[in-house]
């Protein structure tokens, strides 16, 4: 993975990880408030009458999310390497927490009261659950501003938060405490990676629904 050891790898990794899981974690999401307002379940094609037939834009993103959010995952470990706010460390908080938030809402809603609700309720737990471990060893820090600075250098933490998302090694032999500077540079790519991926997912769900 030496060839990825350059800053603007690290940079790229960073933006299209961020990029691609919001994207598709957002179609995911969306289809989910779909199924969830059509009574929890529908289908597409086979050879038998469908009751309720899934909208073309659930059957686009549905199956495409979870792969689209791994191969996001994929590039964060291969490219971004460290570098950035750790989608190693949030995809799962995000995933499980926001279909949560939606079976709750479901349930609010009058759809499928119980189920729903308890189903949120399991996924918002198993989602918490890794953001009480990175709160318990010290490593919220490491989860937001990255295990090494765009250039690769190694921030300084303890050692707790070291082996917890201390996910890549570096080249690096100097380590250095994060600075205001590395603070924007992660937290802004953050913000204008997954606000445009989000951003795109919106338009490309409705593009597709209205297209179906």
């Amino acid at each position: 993975m030496s060839r990825f050891n350059a800053p603007g790898w690290r940079f790229a990794g960073s933006v299209v990880s961020w990029l691609l899981f919001a994207f598709f974690f957002g179609g995911l999401y969306q289809t989910a408030s779909v199924v969830i307002g059509l009574g929890g379940y529908c289908a597409s094609g086979g050879p038998y009458v469908i009751e309720t037939e899934c909208p073309e834009a659930v059957v686009v993103f549905a199956p495409l999310g979870i792969f689209g959010m791994m191969a996001a995952v994929g590039i964060a470990l291969a490219v971004a390497r460290g570098f950035g706010v750790s989608l190693i460390a949030w995809a799962w908080p995000i995933l499980f927490v926001g279909l949560g938030i939606q079976f709750i809402l479901g349930a609010v809603g009058g759809v499928g009261i119980i189920s729903n609700a308890l189903i949120g309720v399991m996924f918002i737990v198993m989602g918490l659950a890794p953001v009480w471990f990175v709160i318990r060893s010290k490593a919220v820090v490491p989860t937001l501003v990255g295990s090494v600075n765009v250039l690769g250098e190694r921030f300084a933490y303890d050692g707790t938060a070291r082996r917890y998302f201390g996910l890549t090694p570096t080249e690096a032999e100097v380590e250095t405490a994060p600075t205001p500077l590395d603070w924007v540079i992660a937290l802004g790519l953050w913000l204008v990676s997954a606000g445009l991926g989000a951003w795109l997912s919106l338009v490309a769900f409705n593009a597709v629904g209205s297209a179906g």
